[in-house]
């Protein structure tokens, strides 16, 4: 290939950081909310009802199972469908989720009635602790419905064109609930269930977003009905979004072992470092969740369209500015871990001594729990739900428990400390965690990498072009000489043609908004398939109409001509253009 006519990062790059902003932004609020809340807690009402909080949360990771499972998986499939440009497709993956949402959600509130059975498992029937944890989880139970509708719609708003939406939904609601925590929890006698109350006003008072992106023009979604010939594409969201709720069940046997283990062991003191160990985790997932994130908005649809080299470039990005941000994090939190401990309201000294080593051991696990995050979501996105879900289970329970449980035996046989043996537990737990999995992926896969893409597809050429007319004349000898050997001649030229003609009426006519122009053609049994991505102003050339008097568009009405069938579709807000010639194999 002529060295001009080489793929570049331009437009995938741009659109990641067009994608990172909002998604960092929604995570940060997100987040913000759920750490500020513990703050609040630990200061106003004391370490107890932090305790019970956190016991709490248990039962709010099942309650979110739903719509943060399908809306994960139901992004992912609808970016994949997108992707295919299967319209349909994604608005019934849409369509049948949001239905699945809905009804599991209302028989949670009917769970609200068990509140008290199952605070007391949650306790041991400690008294006043479960007499909080039973009011608090009464209330979660009650408002499932809102917070399901909530994680599901934030999900998919950032995949349907309006990552910016979706940033607006998360900022309202941790806004008006961070506003409504202080209220509650320090000018009433609610107690701890104000925290969880002052969440859920704070989802149903930012549901006002929904109309806005009901009316939205760039939205691509429909709703259809949602139980008419959509099981299958609600069977492809729930397997994706599988290893989603693996996590939330992993995470809840984890947080809920080690509540056991910790109290046993240590006692109540340790459960409060323990929650800010925790705490941390929501920090760094505050800071690095949004870039994560990123894969499931964006590598779902460019997967979909077998563009290896910008996943491959994605992937890049994604760890270099995670493990960039993750070293500045944890430079502070070394320095700072004992005023770590002291921001949740711990003001024991020798709690916050022992807080201070603990948690400095704790940071240790960070590198490899970003690792195990980061492909996690590779994996969901890629279809390679499988590995996704050993990683989680590994993860959560197949090896930090055991590592846990093991170092906290060699603590008590040796008389260490039991607590910092505890946290370099957690530490082997992620470390092993990552080893194995590229152990596993590479033995099972030879030959081929952890991201299990092929080095190039031989039948694929894929190039860019720069909003300039001067590299458009390399464009058909590049696509004649592709085509060489594999199709017939005239075919060839034909697309040889039709593509130049794209790429000078999308420099011509694309605004000032135009840095690149993608393509990427492809050989197969069917025909020959090119598909064109480029940031200028939107533009269906499906909808064009010729009219010379006020347009020069007249390379449409060739390509028309030249090509046997021409789509579009406006995704990540590039246009999205395919043109397919039928073809007879030499």
């Amino acid at each position: 290939m002529t060295d001009i006519l080489k793929r570049n990062e331009k437009l995938i790059r741009t659109r990641l950081l067009q994608y990172l902003i909002p998604a960092i932004m929604t995570n940060l609020a997100l987040q913000v909310g759920n750490v500020v809340d513990t703050i609040l807690v630990g200061n106003i009402l004391g370490t107890n009802a932090m305790s019970a909080v956190q016991i709490s949360g248990t039962i709010l990771l099942v309650i979110q199972i739903p719509g943060w499972m399908l809306g994960v998986g139901g992004s992912i499939v609808v970016g994949n469908c997108l992707g295919k440009r299967d319209l349909e497709g994604a608005s019934k993956v849409f369509s049948s989720c949001l239905f699945a949402v809905f009804v599991s959600d209302a028989l949670f509130m009917l769970c609200s009635l068990f509140a008290g059975p199952v605070a007391t498992m949650l306790t041991g029937g400690q008294g006043v602790l479960t007499a909080d944890v039973t009011n608090v989880i009464r209330v979660m139970f009650l408002g499932t419905p809102i917070v399901g509708i909530c994680l599901f719609m934030m999900n998919i708003m950032a995949v349907d064109n309006n990552p910016a939406m979706s940033t607006v939904y998360v900022v309202i609601s941790n806004v008006v609930n961070l506003i409504f925590d202080y209220i509650l929890l320090a000018h009433t006698n609610i107690g701890p269930p104000g925290s969880f109350i002052s969440s859920i006003l704070g989802y149903g008072i930012a549901l006002a977003v929904i109309p806005f992106y009901v009316r939205s023009p760039s939205r691509m979604l429909k709703l259809v009905n949602p139980v008419r010939k959509t099981g299958t594409y609600f069977k492809m969201a729930f397997i994706t979004g599988v290893p989603a709720m693996l996590s939330i069940i992993c995470e809840m046997t984890r947080n809920s072992v080690m509540n056991v283990m910790i109290i046993r062991f240590i006692g109540e003191n340790g459960v409060a470092i323990y929650t800010v160990c925790l705490n941390i985790i929501l920090i760094v997932e505050l800071l690095l969740g949004g870039i994560i994130g990123a894969m499931e908005k964006i590598g779902g649809v460019i997967y979909g369209e077998k563009d290896y080299f910008g996943l491959r470039s994605i992937t890049r990005n994604i760890l270099v500015y995670s493990y960039t941000l993750l070293a500045l994090l944890l430079l502070i939190l070394f320095i700072f871990a004992r005023q770590a401990a002291g921001m949740f309201g711990i003001d024991d000294e020798s709690i916050l001594s022992a807080a201070q080593v603990a948690l400095r051991i704790f940071f240790l696990a960070l590198p490899g729990y970003v690792f195990n995050r980061f492909f996690i979501s590779y994996y969901e996105t890629t279809e390679h739900s499988g590995y996704a879900n050993m990683i989680t289970i590994l993860e959560y329970c197949g090896v930090l428990l055991p590592a846990v449980f093991i170092f906290s035996m060699i603590a008590r046989m040796t008389g260490a400390d039991t607590l910092n043996f505890m946290m370099c537990g957690l530490v082997a737990g992620e470390l092993v965690t990552a080893i194995l999995t590229v152990l596993t992926v590479k033995l099972r896969n030879r030959g081929e990498g952890i991201l299990l893409l092929p080095e190039r597809e031989e039948e694929v050429l894929d190039f860019s072009v720069g909003p300039s007319l001067e590299e458009t004349p390399h464009i058909p000898r590049q696509i004649i000489s592709f085509c060489e050997g594999k199709v017939e001649r005239s075919r060839a030229n034909k697309m040889a043609v039709a593509v130049e003609e794209m790429a000078v009426n999308t420099i011509k006519h694309g605004g000032s908004s135009l840095s690149s122009i993608d393509v990427m053609l492809s050989v197969s049994d069917d025909g020959l398939v090119l598909r064109q991505r480029d940031d200028g102003i939107p533009f269906d050339p499906t909808d064009y109409t010729f009219d010379s008097e006020q347009y020069d568009y007249s390379g449409i009405e060739a390509i028309r001509t030249l090509t046997d069938n021409i789509t579009y579709m406006r995704i990540l807000d590039l246009n999205n253009t395919t043109l397919e010639i039928g073809m007879v194999k030499e």
